[in-house]
């Protein structure tokens, strides 16, 4: 009898522990996409001449860079949640390849960010936004 007790206990516990994680991950995923947008936002803003500190595009453009480099490990199998729809984990093929070429914007991005020329930044802006959006078309509820 004790150790049908105990093994109930056991498995609740175990259960909790995979929730919480699960929760945890969701939340990490949520809060480290929203450190993508606010450098995306700073970004437009930088780009529409909305502020001064042109000097800042650098810096928002290597987070989004840094950024880009940990996407792929946001989403775990068992992390299903929050705005992330299940196609991530029944396509993840696709869904790989489009944070490779997410990955792929925000480098060309960072790197024309270092430079002065601003038809290559703006172009390298779109090319990230596209990359961004061809994951949020299929990827992400609204």
């Amino acid at each position: 009898m004790r150790i049908a007790i105990l093994a109930v206990g056991l498995t609740a516990a175990v259960t909790t522990l995979v929730a919480a994680a699960s929760e945890g991950e969701v939340e990490y995923r949520q809060h480290t996409m929203e450190a993508v947008g606010g450098h995306m936002q700073a970004a437009v803003d930088i780009l529409r001449q909305k502020v001064t500190h042109t000097d800042h595009m650098a810096l928002h453009a290597d987070a989004l860079a840094d950024l880009s480099e940990i996407l792929p490990s946001l989403f775990p199998e068992g992390s299903q949640g929050g705005d992330a729809l299940p196609e991530i984990w029944a396509n993840p093929e696709d869904f790989s390849k489009r944070l490779t070429a997410m990955r792929e914007a925000a480098t060309g991005f960072s790197a024309a960010a270092g430079s002065t020329d601003m038809s290559a930044l703006g172009e390298a802006f779109q090319a990230l936004g596209q990359a961004c959006k061809g994951c949020h078309d299929n990827y992400r509820a609204e």
